[in-house]
């Protein structure tokens, strides 16, 4: 009995440290102290911390699925750090025990940027995602391995403006992204570990130059390699505690420059090359078919191939949920 009261304390401390982290953040974006955060993009950070019915075993149509928890599902996802402001809502369709749909649409309330001693900030939709979900499960009691294919839409409003200065609000590309994950998971413990790869493409821009030449101007975004490794607990009769650890390889991006007249073109690596690595503490709290989770993402190392880019990233705070018609798992 003492040991439960003492694991509930755990998770009471630090959903009250999450909080005040919250309030820290949520001040901080008006005091123009944001750091350079390379998950401005919102359609990165919904897919790397995992929501609550991903720990979850899927129903195996093998040995007869549970037909109540196929349908519509819904998740949230909101984020604050020191220069965002964005949330996400999930709404997902399974069709059956294998396959489920899910559309990801991200509102960004304020995005804040740096441009020397100005700031601007900007808000408004940004870059839809498109999620399709296959899931098999394993011979391992509650395990599962799942496979998703991921396209990212150019919704958001790449050229929004704050005066003189550019807050962009999505890339203006159509990107692919790529996960494979695997969970297990038991009515006391969760594991889940996923690779994602992210291939976006070109943001052309064409300049009419008169007399029918043209220039083409093409910039690359960096490609994204992410590898996660989440746990969790059960400490109490609803309490979860969450412990994550992720680390992002990010490319080179590239520019390219071409003139319709024939002249000779030119192309430049953009060093955007670096090495992420960040930890994820959190506190969920099952409530049947909906599932609350709050916590942090914490930059622990940031190294960037370029010598001159920014190498202070802001803590984020998260806050998600699930919702399933039905409960999944018993204690879920």
């Amino acid at each position: 009995m003492l040991r439960m009261h003492g694991n509930r304390a755990w998770a009471w401390g630090l959903a009250l440290v999450i909080a005040m982290t919250a309030g820290a953040a949520w001040g901080q974006q008006g005091e123009g102290e944001g750091g350079g955060d390379p998950y401005l993009d919102p359609t990165m950070a919904p897919l790397i911390v995992p929501a609550a019915d991903e720990f979850a075993p899927a129903p195996d149509a093998a040995v007869g699925a549970d037909k109540a928890l196929m349908g519509v599902g819904v998740g949230g996802y909101f984020e604050v750090t020191g220069d965002q402001k964005a949330g996400l809502l999930t709404p997902s369709y399974r069709f059956s025990p294998a396959f489920v749909l899910k559309a990801r649409v991200p509102l960004i309330f304020e995005r804040t940027l740096q441009y020397w001693t100005e700031e601007a900030s900007a808000g408004g939709l940004g870059d839809v995602v498109l999620d399709a979900e296959y899931a098999r499960p394993l011979s391992a009691p509650g395990s599962v391995v799942r496979l998703q294919l991921s396209a990212k839409l150019p919704t958001g409003d790449e050229e929004k403006m704050d005066g003189n200065y550019a807050v962009p609000l999505g890339t203006g590309t159509l990107d692919l992204i790529g996960r494979a994950q695997y969970a297990r998971s038991t009515p006391a413990h969760g594991l889940l570990a996923s690779l994602l790869y992210r291939k976006n493409t070109p943001n052309e821009t064409i300049t009419d130059l008169g007399g029918g030449d043209t220039r083409t101007f093409e910039v690359t975004g960096a490609d994204q390699i992410v590898a996660t490794v989440f746990g969790r607990k059960l400490v109490g009769a609803k309490w979860w505690l969450n412990l994550g650890l992720g680390a992002t390889l990010l490319g080179d991006g590239k520019s390219k420059t071409t003139w319709s007249d024939g002249s000779p073109g030119s192309e430049a690596d953009l060093q955007m090359g670096g090495t992420l690595v960040d930890l994820y503490p959190g506190v969920g709290y099952a409530l049947g078919s909906l599932s609350p989770f709050l916590g942090l993402r914490v930059p622990v190392v940031t190294d960037y191939d370029n010598e001159f880019a920014d190498d202070e990233r802001d803590v984020a705070v998260v806050f998600q949920f699930s919702w399933r018609p039905t409960r999944l798992v018993e204690g879920e």
